[in-house]
C-alpha cells in the first residue's frame, strides 16, 4: 500500500510492534459489544474496518497519511466495496479518517500539538471515571479488580510488551475504573477522540525504555489514592501525570 503523507507538519508515525501475527483486541471502540444468541461478541462492519486497519497500522503496512483502499481492505474482509466505503465514512465522521477529494480515504495524521491537545481534553475526562471510582472502591470486589489492573500495568512494564500495547492495558485500567465507577460516557468520550488510534502514536513519540518506569509509579499512586477512597488525590495525581506526559511530547 503507498504511504504518503498530506501536511507539512511533523507527523507522529506508531512504532512497529515486532508480533504481526495478532493484533491488540482490548475492549471495543464503538461502544458496548452486542451479543450473539449463543454466547458470542457480534461485531458490526465498522469495527472490522477499524480492527483491520489497527492491524494493518500495527504491522507497520500502513502510517498516518497513508491512502486506505476500499477494494483492499473489502479483499481482506471478504466484502464488496460498497459497505466498506460506508465504513469508512463512518470513520471519517468519528475522525479517524480524512475524505479527500483528490486522494480518497487517508489515515488522519496526528502532529506532536494533536498528541498534545489529546492529552489535554482526555486526562480531566479520566479524572472523573477516577473520582467516582474511588468514592465506590469499597463496594464489592472493586478494589481487588483495581489491584489486579494495577498489577497488569506493572507485569506490562517489565516483561517486554511491546509498546505501543503498554498504553492500550493503560487503556483497559481506565475502561475498568469507569465501568466501577458506572460512567460510561466517559468510555464514550475517550472513545471519540481515538484513544487507541493515540495510543499507538504515542508510543512512537515518547520513549517509553526511558520514561515507563515513572508511567508506573504514576499509575501506582493514582491506584493508592483509589483503593484509599481519595477522590481528590486521584484526580490530582491523573492531571499531574498527564501534564508530566505533555512535556515529554514539547521536548521532542
Amino acid at each position: 500500500m503507498t504511504r504518503k503523507t498530506v501536511s507539512t507538519r511533523k507527523i507522529v508515525e506508531p512504532v512497529k510492534s515486532g508480533d504481526n501475527s495478532a493484533t491488540y483486541v482490548g475492549s471495543l471502540p464503538f461502544g458496548a459489544p452486542k451479543l450473539t444468541s449463543d454466547g458470542g461478541i457480534k461485531t458490526s462492519l465498522v469495527q472490522q474496518v477499524y480492527a483491520t486497519i489497527m492491524a494493518q497500522l500495527d504491522a507497520g503496512a500502513i502510517r498516518p497519511g497513508s491512502r486506505l483502499i476500499a477494494s483492499e481492505l473489502a479483499e481482506q474482509l471478504d466484502l464488496s466495496r460498497g459497505p466498506v466505503r460506508e465504513a469508512l465514512a463512518v470513520l471519517a465522521g468519528q475522525g479517524l479518517v480524512e475524505l479527500l477529494p483528490d486522494r480518497g480515504a487517508i489515515l488522519r495524521p496526528m502532529a506532536q500539538q494533536d498528541l498534545v491537545g489529546v492529552y489535554e481534553m482526555s486526562a480531566p475526562v479520566a479524572a472523573i471515571g477516577l473520582r467516582s471510582a474511588a468514592r465506590r472502591i469499597f463496594e464489592g470486589d472493586n478494589a481487588e479488580r483495581v489491584s489486579l489492573a494495577m498489577a497488569a500495568i506493572r507485569t506490562a512494564a517489565g516483561d517486554g510488551t511491546p509498546r505501543f500495547r503498554f498504553y492500550l492495558i493503560l487503556n483497559e485500567y481506565h475502561y475498568l475504573i469507569n465501568a466501577i465507577a458506572e460512567k460510561p460516557y466517559v468510555d464514550f468520550v475517550l472513545r471519540a477522540l481515538n484513544i487507541e488510534y493515540w495510543n499507538r502514536l504515542l508510543a512512537a513519540a515518547i520513549d517509553l525504555d526511558q520514561h515507563v518506569d515513572q508511567y508506573v509509579r504514576n499509575y501506582q499512586r493514582i491506584t493508592e489514592a483509589v483503593l484509599a477512597g481519595d477522590s481528590r488525590a486521584a484526580e490530582a495525581i491523573m492531571l499531574y501525570h498527564a501534564e508530566w506526559c505533555i512535556s515529554l511530547l514539547q521536548q521532542e
